[in-house]
């Protein structure tokens, strides 16, 4: 008989990355899927800011949500929009973002793009 230790190993989907999901897919004009569904949209930060983000997070901080969002591996595909994608977030495949995990940071003394050791 299972024990049910095969569920309590299986991997969770970040509460971050669900609601993130969710608020995506409720269809504001704040936040949405851009049209092929690989990746999405803020067109209205301030709108997103102060009616959509307090619905989902504890917070209200554009920055702090766009700092969330790097963590977990989501980079902007326009530099002059806020459009942001992740290859395990696509319209429809709510499955994939299981995948979707926050990223360890890098250790204390070690520089982004610089060796410590000599060369």
């Amino acid at each position: 008989p299972a024990s049910g230790s095969a569920a309590a190993s299986a991997p969770r989907i970040a509460p971050f990355v669900r609601k993130l999901y969710d608020m995506v897919s409720a269809g504001n004009d704040s936040i949405r899927w851009a049209q092929d569904g690989t990746s999405f949209w803020i067109g209205a930060p301030d709108a997103l800011e102060s009616t959509v983000l307090p619905r989902f997070f504890k917070h209200n901080n554009f920055s702090s949500f766009v700092r969330q969002l790097n963590t977990y591996g989501f980079r902007k595909t326009d530099p002059d929009r806020w459009q942001f994608a992740n290859e395990n977030f696509l319209r429809g495949r709510r499955d994939l973002l299981v995948h979707i995990q926050r990223r360890k940071p890098a250790p204390k003394g070690a520089a982004a793009g610089r060796s410590l050791s000599p060369s």
